[in-house]
């Protein structure tokens, strides 16, 4: 143990400080209780009670904040609800408060070796955020979309798993919103939030008992009741004097209004017959004249018409005019056709990049192709040029320095403000003993990305260059 005053070692036994005198019994019942919060936590985190675990770590680290062990699970508990830099952060303190033997080192070396899922995870936070923006303007649908991106890139996000049950909530899809909860509640079974969503989806119990009891109620009186008997009507002769009399009283009404306005209408339509027929014949001669105008205005829109066809005919259209544009329509095509793929590695971003590197930007005159260009360039050269890398650098890693460059140079190419292709062609030259080349690719590192962790290293390793060549 070690005094909190003077910082000096301390058997188990004592009761006060050799050095400085201080009473440590308030200050081991503290780490006691630190210890037995840790252990409580580790036993949650083992039957995946992650939220509970939270808790537990939380008030272990409120009693003593050195306590290693529960920071280092707390940021297990965090990375395996999806929460990476809230792990990362807590690892980070953890690395800071005890810099020396220290699990922390690994976990966050681990996340950082894979540079490609943790951009994973990275865009899942902002896809995450995106569509809670979506869920607070109300466009539901948007934000669906963006959290089934979410849930693909990290299968362990809880809070997207949440929000995507709330909102089949809001539109009435309550067994989509069960799948969404229940895959939540295998990561974490003590989840608050969840076991809330999931109890509104439940019937509640008193409606099942009333209907139950309306039912036993019903049936119950049935079978009291008793059915009644069936009894003949007596004829009514009163009914049937009723219908003469208003048969009779149709008969008047039809006399004496509806026929005499038959017989006007006739007499109208009689009247309307006779037309004049000099007027017709007048309406007929301005239609004749019009007819005529209106074939001469077709004959001369005919000749125009001829004109320009024939200024088309001659106009020479250049062969490889469709050849310019083949190929982005190509790579639009291709890019739609991988982004239906739900599973992202899957997707073939090198392959597209391939071909929109063959595209001659200058040649492009409107401002829309330019435009769709650089967004398909933008969505796919960073990852194509992190896959280069990833092989260029396990292919240097194996000692296939030759074939390492080949795929350090598609990344330069994709990306050019990395500093890790640059800074390992250098090296794989180096190791091909291409001291010329090395020095170059050294060069572009200082001068191209002053300020980079590569720095350091490649100014030692131009000076070996540099003595080898002398």
């Amino acid at each position: 143990m070690i005094c909190p005053n003077c910082g000096s070692n301390i058997s188990d036994g004592r009761k006060r400080c050799e050095r400085c005198g201080m009473d440590l019994s308030l200050y081991r019942k503290i780490i006691y209780a630190s210890n037995q919060y840790y252990n409580n936590g580790l036993a949650k985190a083992k039957v995946r009670d992650l939220s509970g675990a939270i808790t537990a770590l939380r008030n272990s680290l409120e009693l003593n904040k050195l306590n290693t062990n529960a920071r280092n699970l707390l940021g297990l508990v965090y990375f395996e609800m999806g929460e990476t830099v809230a792990a990362l952060s807590e690892w980070v303190i953890s690395k800071h408060l005890q810099p020396e033997d220290n699990n922390a080192e690994e976990y966050i070396s681990r996340v950082q070796s894979n540079p490609t899922k943790l951009e994973y995870q990275n865009q899942a936070i902002k896809r995450y955020n995106t569509a809670l923006n979506y869920a607070k303007r109300k466009s539901d649908d948007l934000a669906v979309i963006q959290l089934k991106k979410v849930i693909s890139l990290n299968p362990h996000f809880i809070r997207a798993y949440q929000l995507l049950s709330l909102l089949y909530m809001k539109s009435g899809e309550n067994d989509k919103a069960e799948r969404m909860l229940a895959k939540a509640a295998k990561i974490d079974v003590s989840n608050n939030t969840t076991l809330r969503y999931r109890k509104e989806l439940e019937v509640p119990a008193a409606l099942k008992d009333s209907d139950n009891n309306s039912e036993a109620t019903n049936s119950t009186t049935s079978s009291i009741m008793p059915v009644s008997s069936y009894k003949e009507d007596k004829p009514n002769i009163m009914a049937f004097v009723n219908l003469v009399v208003g048969v009779i009283i149709g008969i008047a009404v039809t006399a004496f209004l509806i026929i005499p306005s038959i017989d006007k209408k006739h007499n109208m339509n009689d009247n309307l017959n006779y037309i004049d027929y000099s007027s017709g014949l007048a309406i007929q001669e301005e239609k004749d004249k019009t007819i005529k105008d209106l074939q001469q205005k077709n004959t001369d829109l005919q000749d125009q018409v001829n004109k320009l066809q024939k200024e088309v005919d001659s106009f020479a259209t250049p062969e490889d005019s469709n050849a310019i544009y083949n190929p982005l329509f190509e790579a639009v095509d291709r890019y739609m056709t991988e982004m239906t793929k739900t599973n992202v590695k899957d997707r073939d971003y090198t392959g597209i990049a391939e071909i929109l590197a063959t595209i001659d930007e200058d040649k492009y005159e409107s401002e829309t192709s330019i435009a769709l260009l650089k967004r398909l360039q933008q969505e796919v050269y960073p990852t194509a040029a992190q896959i280069h890398y990833d092989l260029g650098h396990n292919l240097y890693s194996s000692a296939k320095y030759e074939e390492s460059l080949a795929e350090f140079a598609k990344s330069m190419t994709y990306d050019p403000t990395n500093v890790n292709p640059v800074y390992f062609t250098a090296r794989a030259y180096h190791r091909l003993k291409d001291y010329d080349n090395a020095a170059l690719y050294y060069n572009r590192v200082l001068s191209d990305y002053p300020g980079s962790r590569r720095e350091r290293n490649a100014k030692d390793f131009l000076a070996q260059v540099q003595s080898a060549v002398e």
